[in-house]
């Protein structure tokens, strides 16, 4: 079957590349896609304006809707019209993710667990609401908002900042018209991900995600910076309780829905997202589309013909599809992490090339454009790419995904070093066998020492960024960055002076470089002595010397 994906991040790479590996499937395409998920087998994109007709025009047997947003603005329910086979709910169903409000109410109406809260039309209603609860709260703009419209605060000021954003600035639009206030749930989230239909329910492996952009939990909410699954901190039985108290009545709300309304229509995937103190569970939000990033993460535990399972789901007949896809979890642990611009999830800066080498291992392209097919991906946005690996326990499957993310490299690059557990990446630099040199984390540019290989000398410092550093091991000869001239230049290149690399090593933190060398000429520095004759290596002003550092005057000042 040719199958057609609607969106352009992580979570449709990730669906096209499981797809793609499917024997029903002859073709991916994801609309409108990305450079990126081009490079996948099987798999291309179709760039322009999405919307029904273009959707059709590609003769799908099967459509998988990735975004919360065309759901919600009824894309499922105009592709439905024209024959269709569609995952994805119509837009009256979607109304469970479109509206903080519209999901509480049925929480409420079903007695599903979940906290306290108002609704609240005026900034003076919120702040009656904050009076009432006192903090800490939990501040949601009740429409869409990419996964950062819920604050979650510690004190009044907070929250009163919050609802200041928006309803009185507008951070978000319409979207911030009215705002739900929450009593405040401890604990840890848990993302439990539902395909449902009229037909029955399938639950997916559970997942870990990790909303806040920076280590052990701080900073503002993201999309999600990361996630491990299944999640390590659900037992069985706790499990079987959120199957009981959660999931089932959750499930029996959509499928109400559309026996009462057959325009509110739900094929597609439940995403309960979940707060858990003490073995008890409560609904902190429902969306109606598979999460990103926990589809990364999910999607490679997923063993059976997807694309038969989907199909099924997309005609009503769920229950049958599981058997004939035989569908099955694979053991073990999965782990996806998150690699995003400098400023997210606050303005960011686009455009910065992006260096992939291309190792083995999972990477779903995100937010990455391209100016020509033989141009490099360029950062196009918050969230750029997410690596991912699996493996029998979760740390082996952690230090797989750390690998891969580390050997990719952009300026201004940030990413949690804590996804599903202590933070790992300096062990994985320091044991590394291999180069993964941390330019990102200097600004692009490495120092490098040159030495002289028989004698041992300094002859001289420069600097490197990742181009000067592959012409070096491409053609044995020392090469660097020019911080005054903008340039790359090989050293000797004009002169014949040339330094013959005879090996390169990384610091233990590779993130500086020391190029291990045997000169060619006369000398290594452009400036001459009192003969006239280049120095052999280049001179350096002593301004201290004797251990006496911080007395040194002007007087320190020497050659040496």
């Amino acid at each position: 079957m040719n199958v057609v994906v609607v969106g352009s991040g992580g979570r449709e790479h990730a669906l096209a590349w499981r797809l793609a590996a499917c024997e029903s499937v002859s073709e991916v395409m994801v609309t409108p896609g990305n450079p990126g998920i081009d490079r996948q087998d099987r798999c291309r994109g179709v760039p322009g304006p999405v919307n029904a007709d273009s959707v059709a025009a590609l003769h799908p047997d099967l459509v998988i809707i990735g975004p919360e947003a065309p759901l919600v603005a009824g894309l499922a329910d105009e592709l439905r019209r024209r024959g269709l086979l569609v995952v994805g709910p119509s837009a009256a169903a979607a109304a469970l993710e479109g509206s903080k409000q519209a999901a509480k109410e049925l929480m409420e109406r079903h007695r599903i667990p979940t906290a306290g809260y108002r609704v609240c039309s005026s900034p003076e209603a919120a702040e009656a609401a904050l009076v009432e609860f006192g903090a800490p709260l939990v501040v949601k703009a009740d429409g869409l908002a990419a996964g950062k419209g819920v604050s979650v605060c510690t004190t009044l000021e907070q929250a009163r900042t919050a609802i200041r954003e928006i309803m009185v600035e507008r951070r978000f639009d319409a979207a911030g018209d009215t705002v739900v206030v929450e009593q405040f749930l401890p604990g840890f989230e848990a993302s439990i991900i539902v395909l449902v239909d009229e037909s029955g329910y399938l639950v997916l492996p559970t997942a870990r995600d990790h909303k806040q952009i920076y280590d052990r939990g701080q900073g503002p909410n993201t999309g999600g910076m990361g996630v491990v699954a299944p999640n390590p901190d659900i037992s069985p039985e706790l499990l079987e309780h959120i199957h009981q108290d959660i999931v089932k009545p959750s499930v029996a709300a959509v499928q109400e829905l559309t026996r009462r309304d057959p325009s509110a229509i739900f094929r597609g995937f439940l995403f309960i997202g979940l707060m858990i103190d003490q073995g008890r569970a409560q609904v902190l939000e429902y969306n109606v589309r598979f999460g990103d990033p926990e589809a990364q993460a999910i999607l490679p535990l997923v063993e059976g013909d997807f694309a038969v399972l989907l199909l099924g789901l997309a005609g009503g007949n769920l229950a049958g599809a599981i058997p004939a896809s035989e569908y099955r979890q694979r053991p073990g642990f999965s782990c996806a992490v998150v690699a995003a611009s400098a400023g997210y999830p606050g303005v960011v800066r686009d455009g910065v090339p992006v260096y992939d080498p291309g190792e083995p291992g999972m990477l779903f392209w995100a937010g990455v454009k391209q100016d020509s097919e033989a141009a490099p991906l360029l950062t196009s946005g918050g969230r750029i790419l997410a690596t991912v690996a699996t493996g029998a326990d979760l740390e082996s499957a952690r230090r797989d995904a750390y690998r891969r993310l580390l050997g990719v490299q952009f300026s201004g690059m940030q990413y949690r070093r804590d996804i599903g557990g202590e933070a790992l990446t300096g062990a994985i630099i320091e044991e590394e066998t291999r180069l993964l040199p941390q330019f990102h984390k200097r600004g692009g540019l490495l120092p490098v020492v040159v030495q002289d290989v028989a004698s041992g000398d300094v002859l001289m410092v420069g600097y490197a960024n990742r181009d000067a550093l592959n012409r070096t091991l491409e053609t044995g000869l020392a090469t660097f960055w020019s911080t005054s001239r903008g340039v790359l230049w090989t050293k000797g290149e004009t002169s014949g002076d040339t330094l013959q690399v005879e090996e390169v090593r990384l610091d233990c933190d590779q993130d500086a470089l020391l190029y291990r060398v045997t000169p060619q000429g006369e000398g290594v520095c452009h400036t001459t002595d009192g003969d006239g004759h280049h120095r052999r290596r280049c001179f350096y002003r002593v301004i201290a010397g004797g251990g006496n550092a911080g007395g040194a005057g002007k007087d320190a000042l020497r050659f040496s």
